[in-house]
């Protein structure tokens, strides 16, 4: 029998079994980092706000980008190819509102910016990427975008206070802002634009009555003073800003004003506390009130131990005569 021979056939059998698993290995892995890689995140913000739809290739050899949008049709939200951004076939909702987080795409990272979300941004964004020259354009993670409506408070304010109307803008930078009230028809309650206040277009019933918290509006702060309130302010006042050039009029937040007489409880003081003052005189009388029944009961009870003392000492001067001593005498006595 040729032992050489069988030898070499199981040498060659070991070796096809090792190669075959190592390769089969790879391949599951290559599988695994591919499914690791799409993977599909939920992000929720608030209308107005910035958001980073985060996407980062396997390695930084990138050759070209793309965001999408399923129900925007063949618009882009965002596209990157030949070492260039391109808008030309960039979705109209999209223009001048997003841009990647790092332009040198550093590590693989592609994630987005979108600016100043609203309500019609809710959908899922698909982020893929081209990673070799003439290789496909493969799907590296997907992002369900949800946006929320801006807050909306109530303030309940006594007539003839100073209240506050809190809006604050994501960033500083602000082109424009304008507060309205829906029933006021085409006159603002307060227009900033071009870097000035303008009061030619402010309705009548607030000229000289509103001015900003800030008129630097540092952080982002666009508040608003309203001044010696009536019930003729009642209402939801609307704050919007502009923060880019050219960019949209976006709502940030709406504050509902309730204005009541003076003496009710609930109203806003100027420092925007609440004005208790009826609640306070209520609480202060029911205090008066029971301080007044401590001090009868207490000298209720004073009277009563004098009483008591009393009695025991005239008891004790004038003590009664033995039974005994009566019975023990004779008639004769």
């Amino acid at each position: 029998m040729d032992y050489t021979n069988l030898t070499l056939f199981f040498i060659f059998i070991f070796i096809s079994i090792f190669v075959f698993h190592f390769d089969d290995q790879k391949s599951f892995g290559r599988l695994t980092r591919s499914l690791e890689n799409n993977i599909q995140t939920t992000i929720t913000a608030e209308s107005g706000h910035n958001v980073t739809l985060t996407c980062r290739s396997p390695n930084n050899n990138i050759r070209a980008a793309e965001w999408n949008r399923a129900d925007l049709g063949d618009g882009y939200v965002f596209l990157y190819r030949d070492g260039h951004v391109h808008s030309d076939d960039q979705h109209p909702s999209f223009k001048n509102r997003v841009d990647l987080q790092d332009r040198q795409m550093k590590d693989g990272d592609v994630s987005l910016i979108l600016k100043n979300v609203t309500i019609n941004d809710n959908g899922t964004y698909e982020c893929r990427v081209v990673q070799e020259v003439g290789g496909p354009m493969t799907l590296i993670n997907s992002t369900d975008l949800v946006v929320v409506p801006p807050v909306q408070t109530t303030i309940t304010a006594e007539s003839g206070h100073n209240v506050t109307l809190t809006c604050r803008s994501p960033n500083n930078n602000i082109r424009a802002a304008e507060w309205n009230r829906a029933d006021l028809g085409d006159g603002y309650v307060f227009l900033y634009r071009d870097g000035h206040i303008h009061s030619d277009d402010q309705h009548p019933s607030f000229k000289n009555r509103v001015d900003l918290q800030d008129r630097q509006m540092k952080d982002g702060d666009v508040s608003l003073i309203l001044k010696n309130v009536t019930i003729n302010d009642n209402g939801t006042y609307e704050c919007r800003v502009v923060q880019e050039v050219g960019g949209p009029m976006t709502l940030i937040n709406s504050t509902d004003l309730v204005v009541v007489p003076p003496g009710q409880t609930g109203g806003d003081t100027e420092d925007g506390g609440k004005e208790d003052g009826g609640e306070k005189s209520g609480s202060v009388g029911l205090i008066i009130g029971l301080r007044i029944v401590v001090v009868v009961v207490f000298a209720v009870v004073v009277v009563l131990i004098y009483i008591i003392y009393k009695k025991c000492c005239q008891d004790s001067d004038h003590p009664t005569e033995p039974q005994t001593e009566m019975s023990e005498r004779s008639p004769a006595d």
